[in-house]
């Protein structure tokens, strides 16, 4: 009887590609993508995947939010974090809430498949850049996330209290991309709300041009 995979990330590119990936490779495992945390829960209440790969980044909720009801909920499911933020606060708090694995979305495809196939198998997996972010917790690094030039200038604008459609315009991209930065920035700084984000950015000198 074949596996079944959920796929719970926004991007259609993503997750077609992570789709195609493991329908190559990993034949007896079926593939069900969602775009959203909501659209994820609704289909635990009659699927039980065998696998979860769950994005950070959702449009109406934190990958942290969807894990906490999720695995609330259904406590033996198997999760493996695929994102692109790298910021050891996130990776701590999926791990507390029982995560089996953790990868960014630069691994490559072997890392992807060898993931997939750990957390299958009952066992963990977490990439070796999460390791390196781990091993570092003790470290004097910074804690002022890494962020690129498009989230500075972001992030200044949501600072000047400008509206995602109002920074779209000026940045000459749309209010989709705008709001995606914006809900990848306060899972970056941890913040709860665009009021706390800005105010944590402020006391990092980040909002000083």
């Amino acid at each position: 009887m074949p596996q079944l995979a959920l796929i719970v990330e926004d991007h259609p590119i993503v997750s077609n590609s992570i789709s195609g990936l493991i329908q190559s490779n990993i034949r007896e495992l079926e593939c069900h993508a969602v775009n959203t945390g909501q659209s994820g829960l609704a289909y635990l209440n009659s699927h039980k995947p065998d696998i979860i790969l769950l994005d950070i980044n959702l449009p109406d909720m934190s990958g942290i939010d969807f894990l906490r009801d999720a695995s609330a909920r259904f406590p033996n499911l198997k999760v493996l974090a695929l994102t692109s933020i790298e910021q050891r606060h996130v990776v701590e708090q999926m791990m507390a809430l029982g995560v089996n694995g953790f990868i960014l979305k630069s691994s490559d495809t072997e890392e992807i498949l060898e993931a997939i196939s750990t957390v299958l198998n009952g066992g963990q997996y977490f990439s070796k850049q999460v390791s390196l972010i781990l091993k570092n917790k003790n470290s004097n690094q910074s804690n002022i996330p890494l962020l690129t030039r498009r989230e500075v200038e972001v992030l200044r604008l949501i600072s000047d209290g400008l509206t995602n459609q109002e920074i779209a315009d000026k940045l000459f991209i749309s209010a989709w991309t705008v709001d995606s930065h914006r809900k990848n920035l306060l899972v970056k700084f941890d913040a709860k709300n665009t009021a706390s984000l800005v105010k944590i950015a402020a006391s990092h000198g980040l909002l000083d041009y």
